[in-house]
């Protein structure tokens, strides 16, 4: 039996180190530096302000070609990166967009030496054949096709490449030290929570080296569709699996996006794009447990053996997401808060969800949703279709980028899932409707449909009355106020009125438990118009400019009233 790969010796991971931490330190530093000139400059006011798209390419492409060559983590947080909106702009994220695992296959010699050494027998006591040619390499594994000696079943294995336990380890330590040495001579948590990106990207990376956690994810999603004949999840064999080798069913199928060989074997590509969409739907809304590498060489369509159309097969389940009954709950709230145009609860669910930090600018932040709630609701189905999505884009960068906006992870896969979806259905077919699937799926998890109707409507009712209590309430304080005016237990008095007594303003307690406020002026009446004029309108402006507007044109209303009938009154 042939021995385990030998470690990296020490001189090979000290050059290592210096060549990763000089690549990070350099690139954060500069996402980091970009993003918090842009935020600063927003908050007070200069919309003008654009982080320096030249810079950032030009560090971005050289990042991308040193990850190609250190290969593994470095590939892995290229991918990473380009789906946080929050930490780069559209422009800069395309240029790792198309990162992928670039990277040569390791000799057939490893392959064969990982596979003896987790499964415990030689080679050809497990397979009858193993083809040398990997059919697919990757940052962290490769994939061989293969047959079982004891069965006979066409297998797919997928292996780990050379040191990935050590590489993982030695480069995420070395991405832990750059961040703690940036951390320590500037403070970096008002615009990009570095260690929180960094925890996310630690924990997604563990999960996806480990193949018997794969597994248990394949597993999962084999109970989710075994009634679903539209969709098929290939076979695990628990008796060849460890945390380096995995061996499952061979997938026969054509790549989703093999345009040409979908025209020949005479697939409908429309009901490709509409089965693989309905699929991650499903998972997004009713099972909140999804694939979250949806990338073309993970989707296969097979010619089912029933009449009905295309197999939509998934293979690759390192990368999953999850969505909580928080999760859900607060994602609820969003959509309500859409409904309602009721900014303040949106944000206070994004606030929830982990999106918005400690110190962050919610004020800016209402007021940009609101500005995007005002442009966008109410829009029809066919105006959607019409939108100029990068310049929706770009509204969405501006929101997302400009605020310390924080990704959690979970919401970064959905996202990126949803975007590579996107593309894949509309390069299937360009006429497809991509929300017109999502519909039913949406309005089933707002509770639209009959059995969560009146839940909704509930929902819907207590977002209008929390909106409206400041509302309500703004009156009773006032007749409170002037309650205690009229029983002797406030005296207001307005100073510098024409016609009143000038004095200066001090305020005390009298004998008899009167509370003195400011200045008397020449007549209750005009004091009270006086006081509610400005209560009002100061309450009104106030309200107005933190996007509570139902209160706020209430109380502007009731400014005007009465001024009005101080008017009259003279």
């Amino acid at each position: 039996m042939r021995s385990k790969t030998p470690r990296i010796n020490r001189l090979t991971q000290i050059i290592r180190f210096f060549r990763v931490s000089r690549l990070l330190l350099w690139t954060i530093w500069v996402i980091y530096r970009e993003r918090r000139r842009v935020v600063r400059a927003r908050s007070r006011g200069n919309y003008e302000v654009q982080p320096n798209i030249e810079v950032l390419i030009r560090v971005l492409e050289a990042f991308r070609k040193a990850a190609i060559e250190l290969g593994v983590l470095m590939i892995k947080l290229g991918q990473f990166f380009s789906s946080r909106a929050d930490l780069l702009p559209e422009q800069a994220l395309t240029v790792l967009a198309d990162l992928q695992d670039e990277v040569p296959p390791a000799p057939f010699e490893h392959v064969v030496s990982v596979i003896e050494a987790e499964l415990g027998k030689p080679v050809e006591e497990i397979f009858s054949v193993l083809e040398r040619k990997c059919t697919a390499a990757a940052s962290l594994g490769q994939v061989h096709k293969a047959v079982l000696a004891s069965t006979g079943e066409t297998v797919a294995v997928k292996v780990q490449r050379p040191h990935i336990a050590q590489l993982v380890s030695m480069d995420l330590s070395t991405l832990k030290f750059v961040i703690q040495v940036i951390n320590r001579f500037v403070d970096t948590s008002d615009f990009i929570d570095l260690m929180g990106v960094y925890r996310e990207f630690r924990r997604t990376v563990y999960e996806e080296i480990d193949y018997v956690t794969e597994a248990t994810n394949a597993k999962r999603f084999r109970e989710i569709f075994q009634h679903d004949p539209t969709i098929y999840i290939p076979r695990m064999h628990d008796e060849y699996i460890s945390r380096r080798v995995l061996v499952m069913e061979w997938i026969d199928g054509i790549k989703i996006n093999d345009y040409a060989a979908l025209e020949a074997a005479n697939i409908n590509r429309l009901e490709v794009a509409k089965r693989t969409v309905n699929a991650y739907f499903h998972q997004f809304f009713e099972e909140g447990f999804f694939h979250a590498d949806p990338h073309p060489g993970n989707i296969f369509v097979k010619k089912g053996a029933w009449s009905d159309g295309p197999v939509i097969a998934f293979v690759d389940f390192g990368m999953v997401g999850r969505l909580t009954k928080h999760m859900k709950r607060s994602l609820k709230e969003i959509f309500l808060g859409f409904v309602t145009r009721n900014s303040h609860a949106i944000v206070n669910a994004l606030t929830s969800l982990g999106f918005i930090g400690d110190g962050a600018n919610q004020a800016a932040i209402e007021r940009g949703l609101s500005i995007m709630l005002e442009q966008y609701y109410g829009i029809t189905l066919g105006e959607v279709r019409e939108l100029d999505f990068p310049e929706v884009a770009r509204e969405l960068e501006n929101l997302l980028y400009g605020q310390p906006f924080h990704i959690p992870a979970q919401f970064a896969f959905s996202g990126r899932a949803v975007g590579t979806l996107v593309g894949v259905s509309t390069g299937l077919a360009p006429d497809f409707n991509f929300l017109e699937v999502a519909t039913p799926y949406a309005r089933s998890f707002l509770g639209l449909d009959a059995e969560g109707i009146t839940q909704t409507v509930q929902d819907v009712f207590t977002q209008l009355l929390d909106t409206s209590k400041v509302m309500l309430e703004l009156p009773r304080s006032l007749e409170r106020v002037i309650t205690r005016i009229e029983t002797g237990q406030l005296e207001v008095r307005l100073a510098n009125i024409p016609g009143g007594h000038s004095r200066r303003s001090r305020g005390r307690r009298g004998n008899g438990g009167t509370t003195v406020v400011a200045a008397s002026t020449n007549g209750s009446g005009s004091m009270l118009g006086g006081f509610m004029f400005v209560a009002s309108l100061a309450g009104g402006i106030y309200l107005t400019g933190i996007h509570q507007a139902m209160p706020g044109w209430f109380c502007l209303g009731i400014a005007g009233i009465t001024a009005l009938a101080t008017l009259l009154r003279r």
